[in-house]
């Protein structure tokens, strides 16, 4: 192999020590990044396990006493829909966290629309409690619980009394 002329002159100013730490360095970041590529194919295996187990429990409306279910990483396949800020489904969306935050558990769309109306909030549409039921099911905060009702993707359900 031909050597540059810096490479000649690296060697006369202890060159072959820099190669090797180089070539040392090479193997040590070769290594890394093979271990770096297991971990992620565990780790991608692991949230697919847990994703699986949570939309099963998500589907299944079951929960185990005593702890709590985090479903805030569950892929959604939804649309996200965007609101204007001051529109009613932004009111509907800012109360519904807000009340359901205080409650500290799921609620169903008639109870978090009788809370929102009590709260002062005007519901205009023709059937409200379908309002606020789609409102929360097409936005991207909440998620609905069969036989519980609506709670907020980003944090822990807390653990059903049922």
């Amino acid at each position: 192999m031909r050597k540059t002329p810096q490479a000649r002159s690296d060697e006369g100013m202890g060159g072959s020590s820099v190669m090797e730490a180089y070539r040392l360095v090479l193997i040590e970041v070769d290594q890394l990044e093979t271990a770096e590529r297991e971990i992620k194919a565990e780790l991608e295996m692991a949230r697919a396990s847990r994703d699986a187990l949570r939309q099963l429990l998500k589907d299944r409306g079951e929960r185990s006493t005593g702890t709590t279910v985090s479903l805030a990483k569950i892929k959604d396949t939804r649309k996200s829909k965007r609101h204007h800020r001051g529109s009613l489904t932004g009111e509907v969306i800012s109360h519904a966290k807000s009340i359901l935050i205080s409650e500290g558990r799921p609620l169903e769309r008639s109870e978090l629309l009788r809370q929102i109306v009590e709260a002062g909030v005007e519901v205009t549409a023709s059937n409200p409690a379908k309002f606020i039921g789609r409102t929360l099911w097409e936005s991207d905060d909440f998620i609905h619980i069969p036989r519980e009702g609506y709670w907020l993707k980003d944090i822990d359900i807390p653990a059903s009394d049922k």
